[in-house]
């Protein structure tokens, strides 16, 4: 009986010693250079401590390893259970459509001085027009002027979105006329056509839904087509797509890769949402993509429907496997599909106890406070008029919130492991954030070195 007692305890050691190589080694290959040195400072004296227990031969050692693999084992069935629920964003029944001309890239990237817009937009909202004259005299993204340019790496993002906004001008497309009338097939059928295909053209995500009229914007603003003309969308289902932001051009947030990064991910997302949209279009069925600047819906609510995620508190879609790190575009059509279920994993509890993102906004624009009812739902409201006016004086798209995020750690096994445990056990959370501020910090550590083709001119070469 003893020996099998402290043949266990000798599994238990090397599993701790093999983890823990394991943390020190991923953290190290990421760059993380601080969780690497709190690793060794914490775990390797317990390591000391616990060799002699299990080597040296004393009277009740048994009964010390027993009662050693008692806590470790009992510790990590606390934490890997389903204990605890992962409560859902709360809605109200009613929830009341958004003018797209409320919306803060409409007011500074459609109305301009002299229009009859400008002043019909400012006449009904005088209150807005101080603050927004005065984020007018700042210079444009990624332009000269703003903290972060630079002439040889700052087009970088001008060239993506410009490409961008050039392609997605007009995608108001109608179905090819079909001699016997829209294909016919199950919705189970439609389904997989359609989300094998967003997957083949580089969806990371793709999920299914109908689609709730509440997320249909009411009014035209900034997107293509006469300024305040009521949309009108009657499509039953929407096809929620987001694609992956390379992690460690995120890292270097509120720098400029950040927004390339952006830029690129939203060309991406566009690309896939308007090549599914016509291939619906040629199966005989309407369907209009919505993607960055031309958008009728509001993306991250459809895309909660469609289970790729929740509402984080950084008011941006939270996903299980990418976190906060991902592009969206949706797809409406009347073609049949079948519907996703929203999913929960505990976002709402984790946000509440976490505020990395509310603690390290250089504009302090992310809700620290508790949700509130907005529009129907329980949430966090992010002040996006303070956000934006970050971007223009610093130049770039920000994207600390995402950066800090425990959520959007790379998809290494370890990480995949704490995301699996948070998932379902309410403990693992607090202790999850418990050790992502021991090992990463409450705030980000030093950045890495930008890409070399991405330095500042004359920092780098080669």
């Amino acid at each position: 009986m003893n020996a099998w007692i402290l043949l266990a305890g000798w599994v238990g050691f090397g599993a701790l010693a093999v983890g823990t190589a394991a943390f020190i080694v991923t953290s190290i290959i990421e760059g993380r250079w601080r969780a690497a040195r709190v690793a060794v400072l914490v775990f390797a004296p317990l390591l000391v401590i616990l060799a002699p227990v299990l080597a040296v031969d004393y009277p009740g050692r048994p009964w010390l390893v027993l009662a050693l693999l008692v806590l470790g084992v009992t510790t990590v069935a606390i934490l890997t259970l389903p204990l605890g629920q992962a409560p859902p964003l709360r809605l109200e029944k009613t929830q009341e459509r958004i003018d797209e001309r409320d919306a803060v890239f409409h007011r500074f990237y459609r109305l301009r001085p002299g229009m009859p817009e400008f002043d019909e937009y400012y006449r009904w909202n005088p209150e807005k027009y101080e603050f927004d004259e005065k984020v007018r005299k700042l210079p444009q993204l990624a332009h000269p002027g703003t903290g972060t340019y630079d002439p040889l790496s700052s087009p970088f993002t001008i060239a993506a979105f410009d490409v961008l906004e050039g392609m997605t001008r007009e995608i108001e497309w109608t179905p090819a006329p079909i001699e016997d009338g829209p294909l016919r097939a199950s919705p189970e059928e439609f389904t997989r056509r359609v989300k094998g295909f967003a997957r083949y053209l580089g969806a990371d995500l793709v999920g299914t839904t109908k689609l709730n009229p509440a997320y249909v914007y009411s009014r035209i603003g900034r997107s293509p087509g006469k300024w305040g003309e009521a949309i009108t969308l009657d499509h039953e289902h929407a096809i929620a797509i987001a694609v992956e932001m390379n992690h460690e051009m995120v890292r270097h947030a509120p720098k400029a890769p950040t927004t390339t990064e952006t830029a690129f991910k939203y060309f991406e997302a566009a690309k896939i949402a308007m090549v599914v949209a016509r291939y619906i279009n040629f199966l005989g069925y309407e369907a209009r993509a919505h993607v960055d600047g031309n958008y009728r819906v509001m993306c991250v609510p459809i895309a909660c429907d469609a289970g790729l995620g929740e509402l984080g508190r950084l008011g941006l879609l939270m996903t299980p496997r990418f976190g906060p790190s991902v592009r969206l575009s949706i797809v409406t059509t009347n073609l049949p599909l079948t519907q996703d279920e929203p999913i929960h994993f505990g976002v709402q509890h984790f946000c509440g106890i976490c505020r990395k993102c509310a603690t390290n906004c250089p504009s302090q624009s992310v809700d620290s406070g508790d949700r509130k009812f907005v529009n129907g739902a329980e949430k966090w409201q992010t002040n996006r008029d303070t956000c934006y006016r970050f971007w223009r004086t610093n130049g770039t798209d920000c994207a600390v919130c995402i950066n800090v995020c425990p959520y959007a750690h790379p998809r290494t096994p370890l990480h995949n492991a704490v995301r699996w445990v948070v998932r379902r056990n309410s403990p693992a959370r607090r202790v999850a954030l418990w050790g992502d501020d021991l090992f990463y910090g409450r705030q980000p550590e030093s950045q890495p070195p930008l890409p070399h083709w991405h330095a500042k001119t004359g920092s780098a070469s080669g």
